[in-house]
């Protein structure tokens, strides 16, 4: 049944808001930090090779900024050299918002494959650019949630087991990365290439293979209606997993850091942070309530128990977790709901 009008505006209005805090909020702690660094990265009378040497700031590789993006290459390699230097706040509010997007890819990339979706829910590659470009804390709650609350897709019905696979694969570089961005040496190529990578437009191009999907041709059959639960099943364990180890790394270091002075850990993310700490710190909070909210509209109880296993499962595996219940919960019913039909299918086509 589709939600009241009334219902639809209760979640899409707030979550519209939060972005718009978001975008005023983000741009007034970092508005002053990147404004030098754009200029640098926009002077049109320094090139890439003798960059670092002319501003001061970090050599960035254009080569993954695909000619298009290579200023938000060189603006990200800068943004998270300051996050990798800035240890341990650096790595919790980044770590923080990788965590988010595991679950919130595969939510993209699966509302985005569904019968009858309309509006930017429907291209999950353009959304990934806009999140590089201004932000995911702001595009996700202004744009995404508000889109998919008025113009969602008929959910419950078959998915390829390839779009499915493919949402949660997508996934993982940006955990390889951060990993390298993290770990590895900051005077390397490879961490260069890495940062470049990881803020810059080729990890949201991937999505791409996704045309090849058959999603829509599929026949709502039962057997396929099976094989869509087991295989979404799979998908949020694998990342739940990924994303409960991650939580628990970055539990360890601030436990290491900090002990348990909740206090301190707050002092160092966003009362004294720079601006590139205290960025994250925004992107991690809005991006975890907006997911929150997403969870709400289709269940205050799953949003409930989403809040109250986050501390202990972390923000992306307890995502990954009610996410998993909603949508197999959704497919039962609708297996349920059409039961007659799907045997009808299946009878005419062994016919």
């Amino acid at each position: 049944m589709e939600p009241a009008i009334s219902r639809k505006i209760a979640y899409a209005l707030p979550s519209f808001l939060l972005g718009l805090w978001a975008f005023t909020k983000v741009n007034e702690v970092s508005g002053p930090f990147f404004e030098p660094i754009i200029a640098a990265c926009t002077n049109p009378d320094i090139d890439a090779t003798d960059f670092a040497s002319k501003t001061g700031y970090h050599t960035y590789e254009p080569k993954v900024g695909l000619g298009f993006f290579n200023v938000l290459v060189c603006l990200i390699t800068q943004f998270v050299l300051e996050l990798r230097e800035t240890h341990p706040a650096g790595i919790l509010v980044w770590g923080g918002v990788i965590l988010v997007s595991l679950p919130v890819c595969v939510l993209a990339c699966l509302e985005a494959g569904r019968a009858g979706v309309r509006g930017p829910v429907r291209y999950p590659v353009a959304m990934g650019l806009l999140y590089q470009l201004f932000g995911v804390s702001i595009i996700f709650p202004m744009i995404w949630v508000p889109s998919y609350i008025f113009g969602r897709g008929k959910r419950g019905g078959p998915l390829s087991t390839f779009r499915i696979f493919t949402s949660a694969v997508l996934g993982l570089p940006g955990v390889v990365l951060t990993s390298v961005v993290f770990l590895a040496s900051s005077d390397s190529y490879l961490w260069t290439v890495s940062a470049g990578i990881l803020g810059g437009p080729i990890v949201a191009l991937s999505g791409l293979v996704l045309w090849k999907d058959v999603s829509l041709s599929l026949s709502p059959t039962a057997q396929n209606v099976k094989t869509t639960i087991r295989a979404v099943k799979n998908a949020y364990r694998l990342l739940m997993l990924v994303s409960f180890v991650g939580w628990v790394y970055l539990v360890a270091i601030a436990y290491q850091s900090y002990g348990t002075s909740v206090g301190d850990i707050w002092k160092d993310i966003w009362v004294d942070a720079n601006a590139s700490v205290a960025f994250m710190t925004i992107d991690t909070g809005v991006f975890y309530l907006a997911l929150l909210i997403f969870v709400a509209y289709h269940s205050e109880v799953k949003a409930m128990k989403m809040l109250l296993v986050t501390p202990i499962l972390g923000p992306g595996a307890a995502g990954c977790l009610v996410l998993r219940e909603l949508e197999v919960e959704t497919m039962t019913k609708y297996s349920k709901e059409h039961d007659y039909d799907l045997k009808q299918v299946e009878r005419k086509k062994e016919a």
